[in-house]
């Protein structure tokens, strides 16, 4: 008898949560804006513009072994090695060869590189010849990158 009446509660207890809900059902109510009010429009517009016209930068701090080729496979940069040519190109003003970079050497991290830009730097990738240690800046690059 006591466990058909807690199999009968616990039916209960199990319909009452699906129907009415673990937690109170709140509405939201959106603010609409009146089609006379241009002002809200025009926010949006310019809100919309603005994001839109954000350049997608971010900055990685060089660590003790990296390398442009593995700092572009970073999932949070390109992930894909074939892209350190980007990186090179994003920071021309603070290396001089891409084999040689700092450790605590701030890169940018550019995100917004067309279709056309990310496939160049593949192929110069892909174009550049084997790695050959050297300690000096090279004076010329064995591509234009």
């Amino acid at each position: 008898m006591k466990v058909l009446r807690f199999a009968v509660l616990a039916v209960i207890a199990f319909a009452l949560v699906f129907t009415v809900g673990c937690a109170a059902r709140q509405t939201v109510k959106t603010d609409t804006p009146d089609a006379t009010d241009t002002s809200a429009s025009a926010d949006v517009e310019d809100a919309a513009t603005a994001v839109a016209t954000a350049v997608p930068v971010q900055k990685y701090v060089v660590k003790k072994g990296d390398t442009l080729w593995d700092i572009s496979s970073m999932n949070k940069i390109y992930t894909d090695n074939f892209q350190w040519p980007l990186l090179f190109k994003a920071n021309r003003d603070q290396i001089e060869d891409p084999d040689l970079i700092e450790v605590d050497q701030e890169l940018i991290v550019k995100k917004d590189w067309n279709k056309t830009e990310v496939n160049d730097a593949r192929q110069k990738a892909m174009d550049t010849p084997p790695f050959k240690p050297h300690t000096a800046a090279r004076k010329t690059l064995p591509l234009r990158y």
